[in-house]
C-alpha cells in the first residue's frame, strides 16, 4: 500500500533552454512504455503520489517539474487548482501534455525550460511535485529555481529513487533509447537532498518511504518554503 502517513483558451508555451541532453532523444512512447512495465511500475506509482500530494496541501497553484507527458494530470481538479505549470526540457513531451491535458485544464501553462537554469521564472505557486528529477540536475541549481518560484509557506514534495542491492538503477527495458539515461542518472541520498533543499531556504515537514511492486524503493520527502 501506498502512503499513508466558456472556451478553453490555448495555454502559454515558453522554451526557455537549448541545452544539449540525452533526455531529447528519447520518444515519449518509449519513456511511459518503460515507466509502465510490470516490472517497473513507476507510471502508477508517481501519479498516486502527486494525488496524495494535493489532496495534503490543497493548493489553488501548482508546478510539476519534469511532467513528461502530464502523467497525474488526471488527478488535478480544476474547479480547485486555478493555476498549473508543467515544465520539461522536451518539447515533445510539452506538446503531449498540451494535447492530452489543455482542453480540460485551461490555466495550463507549457514551459520547455531547464529547471537548473536561473533565468526560468515562472511566477510563485503553492505548491511544486518533483518526482523522479533530482537524480539527473544539478540539486542546488534546481532547488533554487524551485525557491525562487514558491510563495512564501509554498509546499514541496520530491521523490527520489533509492538505491537497490540486487537491481540496476534503470531497470532492464525493450525501450533500447533509455540506455542512455544509465550514465546521467545519478542516485541522491535523501539526506542530502534534505542538506540541499535546507541551504536553498526550504523547511523539512517530513518523509516517507514506498515499496514498488518490482521492488524499489521511492524516498519522499516534503518540504515547505
Amino acid at each position: 500500500m501506498l502512503l499513508r502517513q466558456h472556451l478553453t483558451k490555448i495555454p502559454s508555451l515558453a522554451i526557455t533552454t537549448s541545452m544539449s541532453s540525452p533526455w531529447l532523444d528519447i520518444p515519449l512512447n518509449d519513456y511511459e512504455g518503460h515507466m509502465a512495465l510490470p516490472g517497473v511500475g513507476q507510471a502508477s506509482v508517481v501519479a498516486e503520489l502527486f494525488d496524495h500530494a494535493i489532496m495534503r496541501w490543497a493548493p489553488s497553484s501548482i508546478a510539476i517539474i519534469g511532467c513528461a507527458g502530464g502523467n497525474g494530470f488526471e488527478k488535478i481538479n480544476p474547479e480547485v487548482v486555478k493555476r498549473v505549470v508543467a515544465v520539461d526540457l522536451n518539447p515533445q513531451y510539452i506538446e503531449k501534455t498540451r494535447v492530452r491535458h489543455a482542453q480540460r485544464l485551461p490555466s495550463l501553462e507549457l514551459l520547455c525550460a531547464d529547471v537548473q537554469s536561473e533565468s526560468l521564472n515562472y511566477g510563485p505557486v503553492d505548491f511544486t511535485y518533483a518526482a523522479l528529477l533530482f537524480e539527473y540536475v544539478d540539486i542546488a541549481s534546481a532547488l533554487r529555481t524551485l525557491k525562487r518560484n514558491s510563495r512564501p509557506g509554498a509546499a514541496l514534495t520530491t521523490v527520489l529513487q533509492l538505491p537497490h542491492a540486487a537491481m540496476p538503477s534503470v531497470s532492464p527495458s525493450p525501450y533500447q533509447s533509455l540506455g542512455s539515461l544509465a550514465s546521467l542518472m545519478n542516485l541522491v541520498a535523501p539526506e542530502a537532498l534534505h542538506s540541499a533543499a535546507r541551504k536553498a531556504g526550504f523547511a523539512s515537514a517530513d518523509a516517507a518511504t514506498v515499496e514498488l511492486p518490482s521492488g524499489k524503493q521511492f524516498c519522499v520527502q516534503n518540504f515547505t518554503a
